[in-house]
């Protein structure tokens, strides 16, 4: 398996996360967006939340959706920085939504 993932976005861009270990990597103290996947075998990714954060390493230790994510399958954390500002991160995470209505996203997703 690599070390990273694509995501795809609605409006066509790619975006690569590193996939992460909490126990075992280093979580930066840097904005960025992430999400809550399960990797299938050929390497995509499929997101069970997606969003974004001031500080990853606030962010992802306890984060409040993360059991459920386990629970509808999610394996992996995935998470880049995102240094370009908060309007950036705030793009971004509603391109990955718009394509993967993830179940777990309330806020931008789509029902139907």
């Amino acid at each position: 398996m690599s070390d990273y993932v694509d995501l795809l976005g609605a409006s066509g861009r790619t975006y690569r996360y590193w996939i992460l270990d909490p126990a075992r990597d280093i979580i930066r103290d840097e904005p960025g967006n992430y999400g809550f996947v399960l990797v299938l075998n050929d390497g995509r990714a499929v997101p069970a939340y997606l969003g974004e954060t001031n500080s990853l390493s606030t962010r992802l230790p306890t984060h409040e959706k993360r059991s459920a994510a386990y629970l509808l399958g999610a394996t992996r954390v995935v998470a880049h920085t995102t240094p370009a500002g908060a309007s950036a991160r705030h793009a971004e995470e509603a391109d990955l939504i718009a394509y993967y209505n993830p179940p777990l996203n309330q806020q931008l997703r789509t029902l139907g």
